[in-house]
């Protein structure tokens, strides 16, 4: 078989996972730029990925995409919510957690990840359930928290991304490994311009 060959099919077999790392890659992106269509390639991302972890074993995180999917509606909503005095969209500002709302989303993920992990062990056959676990306990947090634009959302997923990208690779999900590692270091990316952005807000509302 020529190169150009076994490259045509390795294409072919890893669509579905090329079109949901590209897609992924948009979601991230446009979170960074703050552009609601975020919410539009992270659900069609999230959709690809339920299959693919379905597939790979990984069964809570192919769950928490599920969760993706249908919270992704819901973001897309509240991203784009009315004012109550007028029909004019308003916009969703960056806002700063309280340490009280940090800790309490430290303690729902910890408090997820018991329930997963039982049910994964005996359950399923995944061969990671700890890690599986605490990946989606983690993710649903996040993404919960980037619905309600609170910035302390890049810090729970530069640490999702790193630990997703080990299981990636343990996985031999390797696009989906190169993924992560761009997640990762788009997640730090975001993070600091979200961090700007929120200084510019806070000035224009003192004003």
């Amino acid at each position: 078989m020529s190169f150009a060959s076994s490259a045509l099919n390795w294409l072919y077999t890893h669509l579905i996972e090329l079109t949901a790392v590209m897609t992924g890659l948009l979601y991230v992106i446009f979170t960074i730029r703050e552009k609601i269509s975020l919410w539009l390639f992270g659900i069609i991302s999230s959709g690809l990925y339920v299959w693919i972890f379905f597939k790979s074993g990984i069964y809570a995180y192919a769950v928490l995409y599920v969760y993706y999917v249908v919270i992704g509606f819901y973001g897309w909503y509240n991203w784009s919510g009315k004012s109550a005095s007028r029909d004019l969209p308003e916009k969703l500002i960056i806002r700063k957690a309280s340490k009280v709302y940090l800790w309490l989303c430290i303690a729902v993920t910890g408090a997820l990840i018991i329930p997963l992990y039982c049910i994964l062990r005996k359950f399923t056959a995944s061969d990671m359930a700890f890690a599986d676990a605490l990946l989606t306990s983690g993710g649903m947090v996040a993404t919960w928290m980037l619905t309600q634009k609170f910035i302390e959302q890049w810090l729970f997923w530069i640490v999702i991304d790193l630990f997703s990208l080990s299981v990636m690779i343990y996985k031999e999900l390797y696009p989906s490994a190169l993924l992560f590692l761009v997640y990762s270091m788009l997640a730090i990316k975001g993070y600091l311009e979200w961090k700007k952005e929120m200084k510019v807000q806070l000035t224009r509302q003192s004003e």
